[in-house]
Order: C-alpha cells, then structure tokens, then sequence
C-alpha cells in the first residue's frame, strides 16, 4: 500500500493554523493567569498546541482508515452511516444486479 504525499503547502498552511492557535492561547493564558510569567504561558502553549495536532492527525488517519476499511469490505459509501437506511434504489439495484449474476449465461 503507497501512502498518499502531503503537499508543502499544506505542511505551511497546518503549521500556520497552529502557531495561530498557540498565539491565541499565549494571550488568553496570560489573561487568565496574569501572575504566570510569560515563558510558562508560552511553554503551555506550545505542548498544548503539538498535542492538539498529534490528537487531530491520530483521529484523522483513524477516521480514514476506517471509512476505507468498509469501503473495502462492500460499503456504498460510508456517509451514509448517519441515515437509518441506504438510498432509495439502491436494494432494488442490489438485487437487479445479483440475479443478473445468478441467471446462468444465454449462448
């Protein structure tokens, strides 16, 4: 299995969200705890930026995993898990489509 290549651009645009992110946090940490010095703030912020990227790419590779694990296995698509049933037409193509495999070859 060849694992798909990640774009530069998209490297910058992650990085960028969370250092924005880590930014924020510095500023409503330091809010927050105004007798914290600055440099514990900024420490807080930066492993709790990194393990909030770890835990979104864990969950993401999970989810992906998953959906093509039951795409694999015979699943029409795997949004529809959200709906009590599969779309409409679809049972009658299913059975459409295995008598036309059972019904034996006209020469």
């Amino acid at each position: 299995m060849t694992l798909p290549t990640i774009g530069s651009l998209t490297i910058v645009k992650t990085l960028t969200a969370t250092g924005a992110l880590a930014a924020l946090a510095t500023i409503a940490g330091q809010a927050l705890a105004p007798q914290l010095p600055l440099v514990a703030v900024l420490a807080y912020a930066a492993v709790g930026s990194i393990a909030l990227l770890a835990m979104l790419t864990v969950l993401a590779i999970l989810m992906l995993t998953i959906y093509q694990w039951i795409l694999r296995m015979g699943g029409t698509d795997t949004q529809w898990f959200w709906f009590s049933n599969d779309p409409r037409g679809l049972v009658q193509l299913r059975g459409q489509q295995k008598r036309n495999r059972d019904r034996p070859a006209q020469h």
